[in-house]
C-alpha cells in the first residue's frame, strides 16, 4: 500500500502500416500464373482512439493516469518483491515479500518447494530439471514457476494464482548488496485483492530489473511488453513503457524517486489512449504522498495536454491546455489523494 501512494508510470502503443504493392502483368498469362491477380494496395489501419483532453474532463483524465500507474506499480512491486534477493542492506520496502530462500531450497533439492506466507496461504516455487545444487536466480535463461494459494504477507495484499519468470541477465552476486538482476515475467494469471479493490492480471509479459550496482542506490524498473489490469473501476492496458522506483539503503535519506519514461495506456472508462511521462521526477518520503514532481499527460501528437504539478503533499495543480497551442486554458487544483481515489 505504500507503493500505491508513491507513484506513476506508463506505456506506448505503436500503430503499424500494412501495404501491398501490385505488379503490372500486361495481361501476360505467364505472369498471371506466377503472380496471380493484381494486388490492390490496402489502406493503413486507423490510428487507435485517443482521449480528447478538455477543461471539463481534465480532473477525470488526470485521475485515470494516476490510478493506472498506482495499479501497475502495485502489482509490479508485489511480484518483484517475491523475487527480491534480500541482500544484507535491503530496504524494508520489499524484504517482507521476498521468497528468495524458497528459491534456494528448490534449487538445492531440484524439486518444487512450498512454504506458508507470513499471515496465511502458501506459495510454491518450481524450477527447471537439473537445477539441483545451483544457486537460485544466477543461471541465465532458467525458468521458474510460482503458484500462490491465497497468499497474505501482511502488507495489505492477498494474491492468488500463478506467474513464471525467466532470468535474462545477472551481474554481480544477488546475495550481496551490489548486483543487477533482469528477468521476464510471463504466463500470469493472478487475482490481487487490496482493501475493497480486487483486480486481475492475465496473459501478461513484462520485464523487471533490480539494479544496485550504484549501491546504496537501489532501483526497481518495470518495462511492460503487454500488461492488462482489470478492476471494478476500470480496465487498463499497456503495450510499451517504463517506470522506475529508486530507493536509498541509507535510512538518513528517506526520499524515494519515481520516474516514468514516455508511456501510453488505454483506459476503458475514458474510451481511449493517453500518453504520459514525468517532466520532473516524483519524490516522496516512504509511506507518504509525493511532495514534488510533474507529470505531462498528452493526447495524440500533444494536441491537448495536462501538466500535473505537485506543489506539495497537500496540493496538486492541473495546467490544462485543451488545444495544444502552448497556452494554459485553465488552472485547476486538487490533491494527490483525490486523484488516486
Amino acid at each position: 500500500m505504500k507503493l500505491l501512494r508513491l507513484f506513476v508510470e506508463f506505456s506506448l502503443v505503436l500503430a503499424g502500416v500494412v501495404s501491398t504493392v501490385g505488379c503490372s502483368r500486361n495481361d501476360d498469362p505467364v505472369f498471371e500464373g506466377l503472380f496471380g491477380p493484381p494486388q490492390v494496395p490496402q489502406p493503413a489501419p486507423p490510428p487507435p482512439d485517443w482521449v480528447d483532453i478538455t477543461v471539463v474532463n481534465g480532473q477525470d483524465v488526470a485521475a485515470a493516469v494516476v490510478r493506472a500507474v498506482s495499479q501497475e506499480f502495485a502489482i509490479t512491486s508485489k511480484i518483484a518483491g517475491q523475487v527480491f534477493p534480500n541482500p544484507p542492506a535491503a530496504p524494508d520496502l520489499f524484504t517482507h515479500n521476498s521468497k528468495f530462500e524458497l528459491f534456494a531450497t528448490m534449487a538445492m533439492t531440484g524439486t518444487p518447494a512450498t512454504e506458508p506466507c507470513a499471515m496465511s496461504g502458501t506459495v510454491t516455487v518450481s524450477g527447471p530439471f537439473g537445477a539441483a545444487g545451483n544457486d537460485p536466480l544466477t543461471l541465465e535463461d532458467n525458468k521458474y514457476d510460482l503458484v500462490f494459494d491465497a497468499c497474505d504477507d501482511g502488507d495489505g495484499y492477498n494474491i492468488d494464482g500463478a506467474f513464471s519468470i525467466i532470468v535474462d541477465e545477472v551481474n554481480g552476486d544477488p546475495r550481496t548488496d551490489v548486483f543487477r538482476l533482469l528477468y521476464s515475467v510471463s504466463y500470469m494469471d493472478l487475482t490481487v485483492a487490496s482493501g475493497v479493490e480486487t483486480y486481475t492480471a492475465e496473459d501478461d509479459v513484462f520485464i523487471i530489473e533490480w539494479d544496485s550496482l550504484a549501491f546504496p542506490v537501489i532501483a526497481l524498473s518495470n518495462m511492460p511488453v503487454y500488461l492488462r489490469l482489470s478492476s471494478q473501476a476500470d480496465v487498463y492496458s499497456w503495450t510499451y513503457g517504463e517506470q522506475s522506483l529508486t530507493m536509498n539503503a541509507d535510512n538518513s535519506i528517506p526520499a524515494t524517486l519515481g520516474e516514468v519514461r514516455k508511456s501510453l495506456v488505454d483506459s476503458a472508462s475514458l474510451g481511449g489512449y493517453l500518453s504520459y511521462e514525468t517532466i520532473v521526477p516524483l519524490q516522496a518520503p516512504d509511506g507518504q504522498d509525493p511532495h514534488s514532481g510533474e507529470i505531462l499527460v498528452s493526447e495524440y501528437l500533444g494536441n491537448g495536454t495536462i501538466r500535473i504539478v505537485i506543489e506539495s503533499s497537500d496540493t496538486v495543480r492541473l495546467d490544462i491546455d485543451a488545444d495544444g497551442d502552448g497556452s494554459v486554458d485553465d488552472f485547476q487544483y486538487t490533491t494527490w489523494t483525490a486523484l488516486r481515489g
